[in-house]
């Protein structure tokens, strides 16, 4: 009679601990889906803030292409010393700007770790080129009022 009560216990034991292995497989299925999900969302946000920040970057391209335009225009009304240094700027500027469009390019196609240097790099190039413009303007506005 013991040992029928002994293994009705263990009978127990075994359909508990069966019972908590089942619950905690469940749990361990709901961590890894919940973790995937994360995942997808964190690489879905990415994506996202990828094509905004290509879009902008295209954006500000364009805006570059404008201003050097603008700079040529100018050159072209201008003579002399003024004329000569205008077309060195624009010829920087031009350099510049193949080398972004190069590097906008390679950045299109990153991803990961590579996609987040590359996006400070050109960020500050931008600025850089845009900087050089508004400095060319300038000089050129000052020279002409003179």
């Amino acid at each position: 009679m013991a040992i029928i009560k002994i293994l009705g216990v263990l009978g127990l034991v075994g359909s508990v601990v069966y019972a908590m292995d089942t619950a905690a497989d469940k749990k361990g299925h709901e961590v890894k889906e919940k973790a995937l999900a994360t995942a997808q969302a964190a690489a879905e946000y990415t994506k996202e803030q990828k094509a905004e920040m290509q879009k902008s970057l295209e954006d500000k391209m364009g805006k570059i292409s404008g201003e050097i335009a603008d700079l040529k225009k100018d050159a072209a009304a201008a003579s002399g010393k003024v004329k000569k240094e205008l077309d060195q700027e624009i010829k920087t500027l031009e350099k510049k700007q193949k080398s972004l469009q190069k590097d906008l390019a390679r950045w299109k196609k990153s991803t990961g770790k590579a996609w987040e240097d590359m996006k400070n790099g050109m960020s500050q190039a931008m600025d850089n080129i845009s900087e050089s413009y508004q400095k060319a303007k300038k000089e050129f506005s000052e020279t002409k009022s003179e």
